[in-house]
């Protein structure tokens, strides 16, 4: 079976750009109650946060079934799906966080939090917290 890099390149982009939006928005995790009515049903945006990652396993056990129905099973996970898995989880650890930290640390809002809760740190450090950033990272804009 040929990969369909194509494909693969349209789902994690759809991906990225849902939870781009989802970000711009402010979503935050006070808002999960939040709903509308769909259809004559209310709908949460808890409802539709799940369904954003339920979504992509569903879909993932689905080719697994097709696979066996048509006796095309993996008998071992490739290579390239490491490196594709690895990479989504290490992308995952970039939402959010990373730059609220950095953005927190430049303003001074980490050092009084850290300060306030006895937790010792190096004062006189002067780096750009951003200089830390792997260099293929690109800086983020306020939406």
């Amino acid at each position: 079976m040929k990969t369909d890099w194509d494909l693969i390149r349209e789902m994690m982009n759809t991906a990225i750009d849902a939870c781009e939006q989802i970000e711009a928005m402010g979503y935050a995790e006070r808002h999960r109650g939040i709903a509308v009515e769909v259809g004559g049903q209310a709908v949460s945006v808890q409802d539709f946060i799940v369904s954003a990652w339920t979504f992509p396993e569903n879909i993932r056990y689905r080719i697994i079934r097709e696979r066996h129905d048509s006796h095309a099973d993996l008998p071992y996970v490739p290579e390239a799906s490491r490196i594709m898995n690895a990479m989504a989880r290490a992308c995952g650890e970039l939402i959010g966080g990373s730059t609220d930290l950095i953005e927190a640390w430049r303003t001074g809002r980490a050092q009084t939090l850290l300060e306030r809760h006895g937790v010792a740190f190096n004062r006189d450090a002067a780096d750009d917290p951003r200089s830390f950033l792997p260099g293929w990272l690109q800086p983020r804009t306020a939406a």
